[in-house]
């Protein structure tokens, strides 16, 4: 596959972030611990809540240039929020290293998993729709669906999952591609969500995001 094929698809990401969640009985990191140090790499903390312990209304709870710092104790997770996955990928890893290295973390801190949550578009070279359409022309059952309903059917695009696995498990993914309404003539919409156990491992796949994404929007236009 040329570099120029590459280049003719045009990615854009609304919000990317990746959480750690922890299978620990309690939180096993001490968030105010955590907000009076990370200034050490670089992260702004609202004066507010360094001062008084109180977050201000619509302020994030910490933030690094374009990267959002987000966590929740009740969900037993933290992680980072961006637009560029890459660039999502390096900062959690970063934040990963302070808080385990630093922060003498409980000595039950457990991964339950780490995922990847992915929202944004994606412009191929053909029409969403017609590409759709076309992809499913000869899959049979679908043509047995649409004697159920009298009517031509197809798919309006892709969703991927691991077969016969339990979604609310902690190994699985969900890539979703589909015409984008507002723009469906040229667009596809893209939700992307990706999590398992192997840290190490999935932070190297969720990097290169984009390259997947690519090679998937081609595959599908080639029918």
């Amino acid at each position: 596959m040329t570099g120029n094929k590459q280049a003719s698809v045009q990615i854009a990401w609304y919000q990317v972030a990746v959480v750690e969640r922890f299978s620990s009985v309690l939180y096993p990191l001490d968030v105010w611990q955590l907000l009076r140090e990370i200034t050490d790499i670089a992260y702004v903390v609202p004066a507010l809540l360094l001062s008084r312990g109180e977050q201000e209304a619509g302020k994030p709870i910490a933030v690094k240039g374009d990267i959002e710092l987000i966590v929740n104790q009740d969900k037993k997770t933290i992680g980072v929020r961006g637009r560029d996955p890459e660039k999502v990928v390096e900062s959690f890893q970063e934040l990963r290293d302070f808080y385990t290295e630093r922060l003498d973390p409980s000595s039950g801190l457990a991964t339950h998993y780490v995922e990847f949550d992915g929202r944004g578009w994606v412009r191929g070279r053909r029409n969403p729709i017609e590409v759709c359409s076309d992809f499913w022309a000869k899959c049979d059952p679908m043509r047995t669906l649409g004697l159920i309903l009298d009517a031509e059917v197809t798919n309006f695009g892709i969703q991927l999952v691991p077969p016969n696995v339990d979604p609310n498990g902690p190994e699985w993914f969900h890539i979703t591609i589909d015409p984008l309404v507002p723009s469906s003539s040229s667009r596809y919409r893209v939700a992307w969500v990706w999590r398992g156990a192997d840290i190490e491992r999935l932070l190297k796949r969720f990097s290169k995001v984009n390259q997947v994404l690519q090679t998937l929007v081609l595959k599908l236009e080639a029918g």
